[in-house]
């Protein structure tokens, strides 16, 4: 079901441990030409073709060599993105932060965060679960928005003021550690949802946009231009075959202008000092 109201992280999933062992690997050997990182939950982990693929793209249309990793995994919190990208090294990085309603949806966390390795379910790890064989009916789509509306939204409104703040806290460690956050909107199927879900978009954008001003970082929203049909999504927000492409493309282009707008467009860069690989547990602070 899209969008559950109440569920945590899954940082049991291969698509958690795929993410530590990429993080584990950038640090072993620290790319040297731009890396990309794209991180966020399922929608944010469906929304690509591939890692391959994205930065292919980006220097066919135009940008320089990069290394690109989407670390995505389902119900992924703010919170829990602070910690994996505490681990990430100090190289010249983009991080795209995915974010819609779903991601304001997670319920409170404290603690520590484990970046234990675990190769058995990393090696399960496939990017795409959804595709258009498994493809939810118009009506079910339909009585999703009622369902999220009636069960989902309180919970929403409930954490949303947590959730911003780790969003916020989630910039500043990426900025403390000289990487280049940008905020960037997920797929959302407004075929079906229409004027339904305007106020809690309305809300977390207001959010978003104050985030980006008070840090000085972009909050990319490029949904009116991506030409997404009902057809492109399994449900409100997980793209298909016919979706990806669309987005990724769009991505591509807003990624080649980052690139060149945070100097990142040299084709080598110096090897930076190795950096300690992924802890076995991400710090809550700051």
């Amino acid at each position: 079901m899209a969008w559950p109201s109440g569920a945590t992280a899954l940082t049991g999933s291969p698509a958690w441990y795929h993410a530590i062992e990429v993080i584990s690997a950038v640090n072993d050997t620290p790319p040297q030409v731009p890396l990309l990182i794209l991180t966020g939950g399922s929608v944010t982990k469906e929304c690509m073709v591939g890692d391959a693929d994205w930065a292919s793209q980006v220097e066919r249309r135009g940008g320089p060599q990069v290394v690109a990793y989407n670390i995505s995994s389902g119900l992924r919190s703010f919170y829990e993105d602070v910690a994996l990208v505490k681990a990430l090294p100090r190289v010249p990085t983009i991080v795209f932060i995915g974010v819609n309603f779903g991601r304001f949806n997670s319920p409170y966390q404290s603690g520590e965060v484990s970046l234990a390795p675990n190769p058995t379910l990393a090696a399960k790890y496939t990017i795409h679960h959804f595709t258009s064989a498994n493809m939810l009916t118009l009506a079910q789509k339909r009585a999703t928005v009622i369902r999220w509306m009636t069960k989902s939204y309180p919970n929403f409104q409930a954490r949303f003021d947590y959730n911003l703040r780790q969003l916020a806290r989630l910039v500043r460690v990426c900025k403390r550690k000289g990487l280049h956050p940008v905020m960037l909107e997920m797929p959302r199927n407004t075929a079906v949802i229409g004027s339904a879900f305007d106020a809690p978009v309305r809300q977390y954008h207001r959010g978003c946009y104050a985030i980006a001003r008070e840090y000085g970082i972009p909050f990319i929203n490029f949904m009116r231009d991506a030409n997404l049909l009902n057809r492109d999504f399994r449900d409100l927000g997980h793209l298909v075959e016919t979706g990806r492409p669309k987005y990724q493309r769009l991505l591509s282009d807003r990624t080649i202008f980052l690139l060149k707008r945070y100097g990142m467009t040299p084709p080598v860069y110096e090897t930076p000092a190795a950096t300690p690989a992924a802890s076995a547990s991400g710090s809550p602070s700051p």
